[in-house]
């Protein structure tokens, strides 16, 4: 792949992840509305205490997607800081690595995503995959789970 190919497919990564994370985003503040409207029309019946456990338990669940929303907004950050066009002498955050096991991208924690025909695993610098790119250059190799892998390039 060229340069440009190279960049304007980084580029179609890079919108999917973006897309990913607003979607989950929104699936989660559906969700959290949903609950919420829920405890506010429960009416109290006669069984208090059924009425006191089920709105703690919403609650719990609204704190918990809370939560997720939260580390989906870190994620979102996290993702707007890379450099799309930087070039960079070994492999850190924000980079494509093309490996004789698949083609990785160093950003965040998204797992497999496919891109036209192509699986992407998108992965965190923090990741015990992402830890072993770091810093590594083109033609470099190191072992993962007793397999060699070797990275063909890298942008």
């Amino acid at each position: 792949m060229n340069s440009a190919a190279t960049l304007a497919f980084k580029e179609l990564l890079f919108q999917h992840c973006v897309q990913l994370l607003t979607q989950k985003a929104s699936a989660l503040k559906a969700e959290i509305v949903q609950l919420r409207e829920g405890i506010a029309n429960d009416s109290k019946s006669s069984m208090g205490d059924k009425y006191e456990t089920s709105r703690e338990m919403s609650q719990q669940e609204i704190n918990r997607l809370e939560q997720q929303l939260g580390l989906i907004g870190q994620q979102q950050f996290q993702l707007k800081s890379i450099a799309m066009k930087s070039e960079m002498p070994q492999i850190g955050f924000g980079s494509l690595v093309a490996t004789n096991i698949g083609r990785f991208f160093i950003s965040i924690a998204l797992g497999e995503i496919k891109i036209d025909t192509e699986n992407i695993f998108v992965i965190s610098p923090a990741s015990p995959i992402g830890k072993l790119m770091i810093g590594k250059q083109s033609g470099e190799t190191f072992k993962m789970n007793q397999k060699q892998v070797e990275i063909i390039e890298f942008y």
